[in-house]
């Protein structure tokens, strides 16, 4: 019972959290701006306030008091981002992250939670990606970038090995930094002209965590696997593209061959020291099966394609079942070299069944291989592979749309999984294919009959699901059906059935009923659980972080509001796109005639200052004047009239550049962009004394 009350309390809290950013993300336009900002300051104030209430009432579980402290920093943000849309300042920047991090980073500090150290990393690596990534459609990748993500990546490493050692206790942290380390190295592998040498540095690295876990950590050892088993198959794929030709291709062959020897041998070794743990064993066998698999599959049709074979699709499934398949399942060949030829000719026999369209015969020749083979994990991959073939035999063969398809493939796997129940691995298999066809009925386009129905099944039968396997305390499918809860959560945001106003009121009574269940529970079993409270000795610290995150709020709404009174009004020319925010809503996106200058010396980067004057038409146009690097391009005095404009330079080319103002996005009520797109000329800005803008509305 106490597992199904803490289940409770989160899924209310996260149903008000979420409540809260699909209200702010609509910009009902009910309530004036101000009064915006007063709800998102209640808001911060609820959160905050309960915080120290409960951890005064529930004297024996302070843990709702110490996630409630966690919500008010989550709160906060979402009042930057409402900040953000009620002035609209840029969709998504990484200032919105940097901002929202400092307080989680105070906390962070201050109270040692590891939720606090969780969501200061994620905030973190958000502004690190919208600084690299802009909202702006002119923001481009360099050189400065890829260091960047280089150095944030060596950040990461030591992180990690910091956490690894005990000096920050955070489970989530480590597993955080080590997946953003490796995901961090990947993206600087590539296409640039270093990428050599970070390719070598990220194999070394991967070389040591896999040397240095293989036998004690098999949580790590497993993200390393798949990282590296990952980067090498995409790192073929871009020598394929770049180097491709038939030595190219014989080449690939030989380095699978190459590598399926010495796994042999490792294997061997691996058999002889008793200290390795079974699962390592079979990790492995499974990343060297991946990697020469595909190897070997991109050779065999890169050759074929080159040297112009003509052979027929059934030649092809014939010789991939009867000279792979077969042998390497009745034959007690060494792992990595009966796995590997074994999918080797299950892809190239699927691949050629479906291209010719006699893929129900596959079924036959999967059906030899999974009842042969009596290993779990081979036996799991080859329910999968099933499950793909029936996908294609369904969809190709019998032509089936997407949503009759979904519904055989929900269908099937909930039978696979009540006829094999406590047989774990076709259990496995069958719950997550299953969810996954249900989870998609969700997102498709249908009737919003079905719509409704489908999203309400899903919610009230993964619900379910979380409360009935936490409380049997199985493991994997309680994490995996909380996983499909919060992309549900996730989905909605972005679903356009139905309103997000009507989605957060929906939430906002879910929120409440959540949280009135686990109070009535937890007054009838007692205290949920023993834990220590943040609040114990730090009450002083921590108001003060949170006076900070009201006097930020107070000094932006202040100074905004004064630019909209008193700033000089411009009109300038534009033209719209719409798409929408990940947390403020649906926003115009919007290119000024200013937005590309030509006739310009600029070969660099950074913030620039151009001047504007009024045409006959009224509108303010770019007079030719700009002083970039402190240099203005021309002498200049200010003329009556003329209004300075701060900007930055994004990207420059053959005396040309492109500038953003920090105007470029226009918040709008929910499902109107397509009223506004192709209807609007004209936008009308604030310019304070300094340069600074602030987009006040559009007008056609």
């Amino acid at each position: 019972m106490k597992k199904v009350i803490s289940l409770s309390y989160l899924f209310g809290v996260v149903f008000l959290l979420a409540s809260a950013l699909y209200f702010f993300a609509s910009n009902w336009q009910v309530f004036s701006r101000l009064e915006k900002v007063a709800l998102a300051g209640s808001l911060i104030v609820l959160f905050y306030g309960a915080a120290f209430l409960l951890d005064r009432v529930l004297k024996g579980a302070h843990f709702l008091s110490n996630w409630l402290l966690v919500c008010g920093v989550i709160s906060f943000g979402l009042s930057v981002a409402l900040l953000g849309q009620l002035y609209n300042s840029h969709a998504d920047s990484y200032l919105l992250f940097l901002v929202w991090s400092i307080p989680a980073f105070l906390f962070s500090l201050y109270t040692r939670y590891s939720g606090f150290y969780a969501l200061t990393h994620i905030l973190i690596h958000l502004t690190i990606y919208f600084y690299l990534f802009p909202s702006s459609p002119f923001g481009h990748w360099t050189l400065a970038h890829t260091w960047i993500a280089f150095v944030v990546a060596i950040v990461n490493t030591l992180l990690f090995l910091i956490t690894k050692k005990g000096y920050i206790d955070s489970k989530p942290l480590l597993y955080l930094s080590l997946i953003s380390a490796n995901l961090l190295f990947m993206v600087t592998a590539f296409d640039n002209a270093y990428s050599l040498f970070f390719s070598l540095f990220y194999l070394v690295i991967l070389g040591a965590g896999v040397y240095r876990y293989f036998h004690k950590e098999t949580s790590i050892f497993i993200i390393l696997s798949m990282f590296g088993t990952g980067f090498i198959i995409i790192k073929m794929f871009e020598l394929m593209a770049r180097y491709v030709s038939s030595l190219f291709f014989v080449g690939l062959l030989f380095a699978a061959v190459l590598l399926l020897a010495g796994s042999v041998f490792l294997v061997n070794y691996l058999r002889k020291h008793s200290s390795s743990r079974h699962w390592t064993k079979t990790i492995f066998v499974a990343s060297v099966t991946t990697i020469a698999s595909v190897f070997i599959v991109a050779s065999v049709f890169g050759l074929l394609s080159l040297l112009m074979v003509d052979v027929s699709m059934v030649t092809l499934f014939v010789f991939a079942t009867v000279f792979l398949v077969t042998p390497s399942t009745l034959t007690s060949w060494p792992s990595p070299v009966k796995y590997s030829l074994m999918m080797t000719g299950l892809i190239i026999g699927m691949i050629a069944s479906a291209f010719d369209d006699f893929s129900f015969v596959m079924f036959f020749v999967l059906a030899f291989v999974f009842y042969v083979e009596k290993r779990s994990a081979a036996r799991f991959v080859f329910y999968v592979l099933f499950q793909l073939n029936l996908g294609i035999f369904l969809g190709e063969t019998l032509e089936l749309g997407a949503h009759p398809l979904l519904v055989v493939m929900m269908l099937l796997n909930i039978g696979v999984y009540l006829a094999t129940y406590k047989k774990h691995v076709l259990q496995y298999g069958a719950f997550l294919i299953g969810f996954l066809a249900f989870f998609s009925l969700t997102a498709i386009d249908l009737s919003l009959t079905l719509h409704t129905t489908y999203n309400t099944l899903f919610f009230l039968i993964i619900t379910g699901c979380v409360y009935y396997f936490k409380k049997q305390d199985r493991s994997f499918y309680w994490v995996s059906s909380l996983v499909f809860w919060f992309m549900l959560i996730v989905q909605l945001y972005y679903d356009l059935a139905w309103k997000l106003v009507h989605k957060s009121l929906l939430l906002a009574v879910l929120g409440i009923l959540f949280l009135l269940l686990a109070v009535y529970l937890d007054k009838k079993v007692g205290s949920v659980q023993e834990s220590h409270s943040l609040l114990a000795g730090k009450r002083l610290g921590i108001l003060l972080i949170i006076c900070l995150q009201a006097g930020w709020i107070g000094y932006q709404v202040y100074s905004n509001e004064a630019l909209l009174q008193n700033g000089e009004t411009i009109m300038l020319e534009l033209q719209p796109v719409d798409p929408r925010s990940l947390l403020q809503g649906d926003y115009v996106e919007l290119n000024y005639t200013i937005s590309q200058l030509e006739d310009i010396s600029i070969d660099d980067s950074g913030p620039i200052t151009i001047v504007l004057r009024k045409n006959e038409q009224g509108l303010h146009e770019y007079a030719g004047v700009y002083r970039f690097s402190g240099k203005w391009n021309v002498p200049y005095e200010k003329k009556p009239g003329d209004v300075l404009l701060n900007g930055k330079v994004s990207s420059s080319w053959d005396n040309n550049a492109q500038i953003t103002y920090g105007i470029e996005h226009f918040f709008i009520p929910e499902g109107t962009g397509l009223d506004v797109e192709g209807n609007v000329k004209e936008a009308v800005v604030k310019v304070s004394d300094k340069g600074d803008g602030i987009l006040v509305r559009l007008r056609d």
